[in-house]
């Protein structure tokens, strides 16, 4: 982990990492075993939470490009390790949810997805 260049995110903006059988296949333990890490990870660093999501779909099935998006999580992880979520203090408590939806949206089996955020006094609390 020490030779790679650090990520500013932890996973590209327009990323297309799908289902692949040109790959080469990556050892399934040793995968599963760092996208397990990285879930229990996403609990406490919420901006990890998409990208974990997004390669924990390919753990029946690993190949090289998926071991290399892992790689970046943790490269964005190295660079991150001293940053953390700020709640400012406001006069207002007020709640404010916001959603957005995406049909059949999955390269691979055309599945939507959906997500949400709550903002409470200004503060981003879940997402």
């Amino acid at each position: 982990m020490s030779n790679y260049k650090l990520a500013c995110t932890p996973i590209e903006a327009k990323h297309y990492i799908r289902a692949s059988k040109e790959n080469d296949q990556v050892d399934s333990g040793s995968y599963q075993w760092l996208v397990r890490k990285l879930i229990y990870l996403s609990h406490n660093r919420l901006d990890i939470g998409y990208s974990v999501g997004v390669l924990s779909q390919y753990m029946h099935d690993p190949r090289e490009v998926h071991h290399q998006a892992v790689q970046r999580v943790l490269a964005y992880l190295k660079g991150t390790i001293g940053m953390g979520i700020l709640f400012k203090r406001g006069d207002s408590l007020k709640v404010g949810i916001y959603t957005d939806a995406d049909y059949a949206g999955s390269v691979d089996d055309r599945c939507s997805s959906i997500g949400s955020c709550c903002l409470i006094g200004g503060n981003l609390v879940t997402w």
